[in-house]
């Protein structure tokens, strides 16, 4: 018995430079992977790290099939202007002769497979509206849950947050585009990130500003405090939550978010806060009572 082995890490490196690479077919251009011959049927990985569409277009002859391995996209029936999600495990098929175009969440990644193999594309026209929607971000909508239930987390993130506490016992709120409720910055850590440099650079992009890094006021693992997100996601609590001082007051907010605001430490409980927000920010509190830094 004979095998043609891709490895991992060659597949990997290929889609560095590329955000489609095909794992088998006969392939007229050359490809940076060493990839499966076979006149039958195509078969590779979509990869998208950043927010991206696909031009209005059909296939004269061929079915492509798509599993989602992570992320999110959706589909515009041209003919019909019906919408369609896929998100994380889904699978399904486009069928030859449908019209549709396509917009992709940052972060997604997709195998798929065309049979029979062979270039048969036909871009169709799209209007502007059609053009602008395929053009729009396509965004996650995040659902916070606290307690036992039927979810069951698929994700652990390490993750940072900051608690930007300025001299008059303000504190820094954003307010979430994807849930509309208000937290502290922060987010989650890259692999070559440490936690330190992750709250420095999430804390500039959602606000703005530099900080100080002060202490770190508490760790939050509760295997009971759960995100849901719309791609499929549902990751579990983990962050560690520092205090920081603000070194410049050039605010502003990121596309993640539609407000930044000061808020006094006493009128915090009147926002829309997640359960665990409202846990975090009265450790804030209580932190900087027993430093006899906030009076109430």
């Amino acid at each position: 018995m004979v095998f043609k082995i891709l490895r991992r890490k060659n597949i990997e490196d290929s889609l560095v430079e590329s955000t489609r690479q095909y794992l088998v077919g006969h392939l007229q251009r050359p490809q940076k992977l060493d990839n499966i011959d076979d006149t039958d049927i195509e078969f590779g990985i979509s990869d998208y790290p950043d927010a991206a569409f696909e031009k209005a277009h059909s296939h004269s002859q061929t079915r492509e099939f798509h599993y989602i391995l992570k992320g999110m996209t959706e589909y515009m029936d041209l003919d019909t202007e019906e919408v369609l999600r896929f998100s994380t495990g889904d699978f399904y098929v486009i069928y030859p002769g449908t019209r549709y175009s396509q917009r992709v969440k940052e972060d997604t990644r997709l195998l798929f497979a065309k049979f029979p193999s062979g270039n048969d594309k036909i871009l169709e026209a799209e209007s502007d509206a059609i053009l602008d929607w395929a053009k729009e971000k396509l965004r996650v909508e995040r659902e916070d849950f606290q307690g036992p239930g039927s979810l069951k987390p698929n994700s652990l993130k390490p993750a940072t947050t900051a608690a930007i506490v300025d001299s008059q016992n303000r504190i820094l709120m954003i307010k979430r585009r994807d849930s509309g409720k208000w937290t502290m910055p922060g987010g989650t850590m890259e692999l070559d990130e440490s936690l330190e440099s992750c709250l420095l650079r999430e804390v500039h992009e959602e606000t703005g500003l530099d900080v100080e890094i002060e202490t770190v006021i508490g760790t939050y693992t509760d295997p009971a405090t759960l995100i849901a997100y719309s791609d499929g996601e549902v990751r579990r609590e983990f962050s560690i939550l520092f205090l920081c001082r603000p070194k410049n007051d050039a605010l502003s907010h990121d596309d993640e978010s539609t407000e930044a605001r000061w808020i006094d430490l006493k009128d915090i409980g009147a926002l829309p806060l997640a359960t665990s927000q409202k846990r975090r920010l009265e450790d804030v509190i209580e932190h900087l009572r027993s430093k006899r830094l906030f009076i109430r």
